[in-house]
């Protein structure tokens, strides 16, 4: 049985900033693009960044695309 993942407990702008964040979007480009503020869209990566478990943007990429290091 799979158990949901670490970005189902995504709540709100938040699937949507996580998306900004694997294109490799700057925070200002997420905020135009979702039109809110840029500090709105700091606030979200942080919040985000602190539910999966990870300390940067770019592991929150890898699995926002769903990659699995190491796995074959």
């Amino acid at each position: 049985m799979d158990r949901p993942g670490p970005i189902s407990g995504l709540h709100a702008r938040e699937p949507e900033v996580l998306t900004g964040l694997a294109e490799a979007m700057r925070n200002r480009e997420i905020a135009q693009r979702l039109r809110l503020s840029e500090l709105a869209v700091k606030f979200h990566v942080c919040n985000i960044l602190a539910k999966l478990g990870v300390a940067t943007r770019g592991q929150a990429a890898v699995l926002a695309r769903g990659d699995r290091p190491g796995a074959d």
